[in-house]
């Protein structure tokens, strides 16, 4: 399957957020509440939450990171 590259920004940012949101939701709650027997539906939820916040904060620090780079790196 293939998308239309019109869309690349918001499918650069939602896998962006997905996988930030993965690695820092495991190990806050890891960190949180250690490897208890529910470890799993925490980390769950917390992913989710994540996921919720990190995904509109993705679409809109992107574009001015990659401004932001470009004015940082030489030419």
């Amino acid at each position: 399957m293939r998308i239309s590259k019109k869309y690349s920004t918001l499918l650069f940012g939602m896998i962006m957020a997905l996988m930030m949101s993965l690695a820092m939701s495991l190990v806050m709650t890891y960190v949180a509440v250690g490897f208890v027997s529910n470890f799993i539906a925490i980390w769950t939820r917390s992913l989710i939450i994540g996921f919720i916040v990190a995904l509109p904060t993705a679409l809109v620090v992107s574009p001015i990171a990659k401004k932001i780079v470009e004015r940082i790196i030489k030419k």
